[in-house]
């Protein structure tokens, strides 16, 4: 797997902005993995400083979008995250799981470590989680938003989008529409071997 090193742009170098739902069509058509948080994760994890430092320019400029989909129920705090939400180039990877309603604020329960550990595909506890999402601003303080159920009810299906605000804050944000907010956002290239795979995309 291999990260592209600069945000996704037009001919003349325009970064290009675009909503989840808009991505998805764009990297299928280009026949490239549109980028998902577990690959975001997997960056940070390796420690590959380029793409560190590239994905935290991003992060400055507006938010990046990732192919990450979580489909919530109207009448729980059970959802359904999808990785690679509607690709033709991969398989996608669902996961089945409670997620707690969170308003910024970071519970390290349980609850909270295992909605962590199927939005970023690992099994990495709660606190190796945060260690590595520390790399991409030692100094800045982890917030993590997703919707209260009222919400949850108008609109079920949100994307998950990573960027950073003011106060030194960086945002996991799982909230957003997946049809509205344009963003940044960029493709993943994979080989044919990993595309065909066949167990990838199973539930855990």
């Amino acid at each position: 797997m291999q990260i592209n090193k600069e945000t996704e742009c037009e001919t003349i170098k325009k970064p290009l902005t675009m909503t989840q739902k808009d991505w998805t069509k764009h990297f299928n058509n280009k026949g490239l993995k549109f980028i998902s948080a577990p690959d975001i994760y997997t960056v940070a994890k390796k420690g590959n400083k380029t793409i560190i430092e590239s994905l935290k320019k991003d992060f400055k400029k507006s938010w990046e979008v990732t192919s990450t989909r979580i489909k919530y129920n109207k009448d729980n705090l059970n959802a359904e995250i999808i990785h690679d939400a509607e690709s033709n180039i991969v398989k996608p990877k669902k996961y089945k799981v409670k997620v707690p309603v969170l308003s910024g604020d970071l519970k390290q329960d349980s609850e909270t470590e295992k909605y962590l550990q199927a939005l970023f595909d690992t099994k990495d506890s709660i606190d190796k989680i945060l260690k590595v999402l520390k790399k991409f601003g030692k100094n800045k303080q982890l917030r993590i938003w997703t919707p209260s159920q009222s919400s949850r009810k108008s609109k079920p299906v949100r994307s998950v989008d990573l960027y950073f605000v003011d106060f030194g804050r960086f945002v996991v944000y799982a909230y957003g529409w997946f049809d509205y907010g344009n963003g940044l956002s960029r493709g993943v290239i994979v080989n044919s071997a990993k595309q065909t795979k066949k167990s990838r995309g199973k539930s855990k």
